[in-house]
């Protein structure tokens, strides 16, 4: 087991649900963010504010280049080999590519089968509900978000493994 310090939280209000899992102390520090908001009178708005924010944060601009392009229409198109992403991460690394923006099965399906592979409804739910039990999609309505665990998962997994079997500029340059 890892000596590192986890912490995990999901607060429910309603409808909404905010779930936040990963390093104790920036878990704790966005609990803490995330708790003086919730004071009477809070609104799904502010809570998404909170969580947007640090989203935002946690996620450098130039992590995705070269992994993901955006068509004109601002759509993620994933560049990398299908067989070097498993459906669960080619989901993540599309929603994370769009993050804090909700998105539905169907979109997902969607972008999916236009830039990595068909990808019908039903594997889309399939591997958010996976994604869920393991605490980094959050649902809503339909609609689905990478958690901050889920964030932290692409960032500090997924995509550096990626990145590493892209080749590099320069080498292309030398070649």
């Amino acid at each position: 087991m890892s000596s590192e310090k986890r912490l995990r939280f999901r607060i429910r209000k309603g409808d909404f649900e905010v779930e936040l899992e990963g390093d104790h102390d920036y878990v704790k520090e966005r609990f803490e963010e995330l708790d003086d908001s919730l004071r009477p009178g809070v609104t799904a708005r502010m809570i998404e504010q909170v969580t947007s924010t640090s989203a935002i944060q946690a996620q450098p601009n130039n992590s995705i280049t070269g992994i993901v392009e955006f068509t004109p229409e601002g759509r993620p198109h994933l560049t990398v080999p299908v067989d070097n992403l498993s459906a669960k991460e080619a989901i993540s690394v599309v929603m994370f590519s769009l993050h804090p923006k909700p998105l539905g099965d169907d979109e997902l399906s969607s972008l999916l089968s236009s830039s990595w592979k068909a990808t019908g409804e039903p594997v889309v739910r399939a591997r958010i509900s996976e994604l869920r039990k393991e605490g980094k999609v959050i649902a809503e309505r339909g609609s689905y978000v990478l958690s901050g665990a889920g964030v932290q998962w692409v960032q500090n997994e997924v995509l550096p493994r990626l990145q590493k079997i892209l080749p590099s500029p320069s080498s292309a340059m030398h070649a």
